[in-house]
């Protein structure tokens, strides 16, 4: 099916006009801390509400809690003027897009190197080569291997997380003898908690003139309390106090590859977003919340009115250091240095309202030890998204919502629901500026859905929000930078009404999309002229492609998975696009495996193209026959062959005595019986509706598998979930003794001299890449 679409074919949403939040442009920079404090304050104190910046009920902040109470007069709520200051706690917060990803070790060897979004942008991973070594991270652990030609060697390790705590999401950037690792933690801190204090009528002894006097915190605990409702603070003494995500940064030295060691930390409050690596400079994108103010909390809703009051002072009071993030760097001989992560006129503010996280650009140095953060500029902003160039960075934000939004309110914002998106330059290797800040129609997917194109901005996005599809349509707008805005040129709409994106690749001034509920439209849309976008052809086909990497000028291939007429998913399934006639794009030839899926369809660094043998590799777990490895194809222009699988069990289970099965009736669904939660909590089971000709069992024959995330809430007579039992006579649960996926299942490939070498938490291993024969095993584990 063939169809053109003409630029901006697209109806503009209804729903009236847009709520408080919508962020157009950052157009502030404070030029020293006094404005940022006045900023802060009167945005602060205008949408701080009865429970803080939340919009109800307790949210785990680090200091005391405190109760206004409802027998509070009026007069006393109100008495909140700088001569009465409120208690507080005493804490303090502590463009070209490769075709094969290779490089060359300069000994004329050939290895292949992360798959990255952007050529010449790399990203961080749990693995690492320069065709002589790999460094690799698994439980926790990061490993130095020599490739020794073939058969590899393990030669050194060091454990992580005992610097990093309860950090998670370890990835790797290397520089030569130099490893750095970031991570995603939890800060914590061991101190006394103070009991809940208590607020009353019976805390002040004069109230005149609005002005609360001699506040007396430890006297407010001691008079006769009123009954509240049970706080959720642990009643012991003591107890880690929560203390917010912590980004973390490890310099690891591995001049001695037998004995790596880490030298230098540096830890960064605010949630660790994604890096990027430009030549020798890192940029890791961290968003940081601000610090709770110490807010009182009431006991009920009659007291709401006398808690935002009282908080509406604590902001006015609050100081920079309740609203700047701060570090702390760790040298080799235990040397602590902490301080601001970023000056007050390096900070941004939208021209509306963004909330109150700081989204922080810092820069790293690669050459050289790991120092404290310099000249970091931020936006305040929360962050999700990161796409790079070579020589600017994009991050995009869901934007703000008020916390007191009413139902009217957001209705109109989920159906005009839009995307904040914040420019940086990282241009040389200087610290990254910002540049400009505006927002589309929508959400987007992930980071491929964002491309810069000679500065022009494309970003595919579906309309509404990311938690429903109905009546949605998705679109690609051009953006430009007219002074600090990023300005909407052109757009392109109407693809997938009632879909959503589940893939894009730019390439050139091509856009690839992929939108699906029940098929796979895949659409070929034309971007030469950002002003005059348009859609040159799609073609609709079962399932979809999560994940698309082009092979050659006119040959696309995607990652993802096959589905029923009815839009169930059945297995994974790799495509191979013609797109050598923009107006016919051609789907070549498929590949599948019912009841199976792949890494590769939600993290491309999982997926391996080595142009050289026209091989692409990928993770498989096969659940119909407990296979959890690496499959290799063969990819032409003729079509999709399977060459191989690639398993780092050294001998296959005996399936009919490694797997059993359990025909379930509608007792095992009911609410006393809770057979079903059980079941949907293994992950290595499997459900399946056999019609009654079907054989069953552990393979599966001809039955058709229900994922385990459907069934959560699912009886078998409930249709909420679209599970059509019609015509089945049986429900069978499988499970598995032996199947191990955890431990076996590939996580990586690349390609080092003519091996094929795959990564799970068990080994790192070797095959020959023409035969698959296995020449060299490496264990990660012991």
């Amino acid at each position: 099916m063939t169809t053109t679409r003409e630029p901006n074919d697209i109806e503009e949403p209804s729903g009236g006009s847009r709520p408080v939040g919508f962020a157009r442009a950052a157009l502030r920079q404070f030029d020293e801390c006094g404005a940022f404090l006045d900023y802060v304050h009167a945005e602060g104190a205008e949408r701080v509400g009865a429970y803080g910046f939340g919009s109800n009920g307790w949210f785990g902040f680090d200091d005391v809690v405190m109760v206004a109470e409802e027998a509070m007069t009026d007069d006393m709520a109100e008495a909140t003027t700088a001569e009465g200051e409120l208690p507080r706690s005493t804490a303090a917060p502590s463009e070209s897009v490769p075709v094969a990803n290779e490089g060359d070790d300069g000994d004329g060897g050939e290895f292949s190197t992360t798959n990255v979004q952007v050529e010449g942008v790399d990203e961080p991973d749990i693995v690492k080569t320069d065709g002589d070594r790999v460094i690799a991270i698994t439980d926790n652990q990061l490993h130095y291997i020599d490739i020794d030609g073939g058969s590899g060697t393990k030669r050194g390790s060091v454990a992580l997380s005992d610097e990093f705590g309860s950090a998670y999401g370890h990835e790797i950037l290397l520089a030569g003898d130099r490893a750095f690792v970031i991570a995603q933690g939890e800060g914590s801190i061991d101190r006394f908690i103070d009991p809940p204090m208590l607020v009353d009528d019976a805390t002040t002894e004069s109230v005149e003139n609005d002005v609360v006097e001699d506040f007396d915190a430890e006297a407010a605990f001691a008079t006769e309390p009123l009954p509240v409702e049970p706080l959720p603070i642990d009643p012991l003494p003591t107890r880690p106090a929560f203390y917010g995500p912590t980004t973390m940064v490890l310099e690891i030295d591995l001049s001695d590859p037998d004995a790596p060691r880490v030298t230098n930390t540096l830890s960064i409050k605010g949630r660790y977003i994604s890096a990027r690596a430009v030549g020798n400079t890192a940029r890791i994108a961290v968003t940081s919340p601000a610090n709770d103010l110490g807010f009182l909390y009431p006991s009920s809703p009659s007291a709401e009115e006398s808690a935002k009051k009282a908080n509406q002072e604590l902001v006015r009071n609050s100081t920079t250091a309740d609203w700047i993030p701060t570090y702390t760097l760790t040298t080799t001989d235990g040397q602590q240095t902490s301080g601001d992560l970023v000056s007050c006129d390096q900070i941004h503010a939208p021209s509306e309202f963004a909330g109150f996280d700081m989204l922080s650009i810092v820069s790293i140095d690669l050459d050289g030890a790991l120092t404290s953060p310099a000249e970091t500029t931020s936006v305040m902003a929360t962050g999700d998204t990161v796409y790079a160039s070579q020589d600017r960075l994009y991050v995009s934000t869901n934007v703000w919502l008020a916390p007191t939004i009413d139902e009217e309110e957001r209705g109109i914002w989920e159906e005009n629901y839009e995307t904040a998106i914040h420019r940086f330059s990282i241009a040389g290797d200087g610290p990254a500026s910002y540049e400009a800040s505006g927002s589309v129609d929508g959400h987007l997917l992930n980071q491929f859905a964002m491309n810069d194109r000679d500065g022009t901005f494309f970003v595919a996005t579906t309309s509404g929000t990311p938690w429903s599809s109905d009546g949605s349509e998705s679109q690609i707008v051009a953006l430009q930078v007219n002074g600090e805005v990023l300005e909407e040129v052109g757009r392109v709409g109407g693809l997938g009404k009632g879909e959503r994106i589940f893939s894009v690749r730019y390439v050139g001034d091509t856009a690839y999309v992929v939108t699906f509920r029940q098929t796979d439209p895949f659409y070929v849309v034309d971007l030469a002229d950002p002003r005059a976008m348009a859609v040159r052809g799609e073609l609709k086909i079962p399932g979809y492609s999560s994940y698309l990497h082009p092979i050659s000028d006119h040959l696309i291939l995607g990652v993802g998975q096959d589905a029923s007429e009815e839009g169930f998913t059945t297995g994974a399934k790799v495509s191979l696009f013609d797109v050598s006639n923009p107006a016919s794009p051609i789907e070549v030839d498929v590949w599948t495996v019912p009841n199976s899926s792949s890494d590769a369809e939600f993290d491309h660094r999982a997926f391996l193209w080595w142009a050289s043998t026209s091989t692409a590799v990928l993770p498989l777990t096969s659940w119909s026959d407990q296979f959890s490895g690496a499959v290799v194809l063969n990819v032409t222009a003729d079509g999709i062959e399977e060459q191989g699988r690639i398993t780092h069990v050294d001998e296959q289970p005996d399936l009919s005595g490694a797997t059993d099965c359990q025909v379930l009736d509608a007792s095992s669904f009911t609410e006393d019986d809770g057979e079903l939660f059980w079941i949907t909590q293994d992950p290595n089971s499997q459900m399946q509706l056999c019609r009654p000709d079907d054989a069953g069992g552990a393979a599966g024959f001809v039955c058709d598998a229900v994922p385990i995330d459907e069934l959560q809430n699912w009886a078998p007579n409930s249709t909420e979930l679209g599970i059509d039992v019609e015509g089945f006579d049986r429900f069978e649960f499988c499970w598995n003794q032996g199947f191990d996926g955890y431990r076996t299942g590939v996580r990586r490939t690349m390609v080092i001299d003519g091996q094929l070498w795959t990564l799970s938490n068990l080994r790192l291993q070797a095959n020959d890449l023409q035969t698959l024969e296995r020449t060299g095993v490496v264990g990660l584990t012991g």
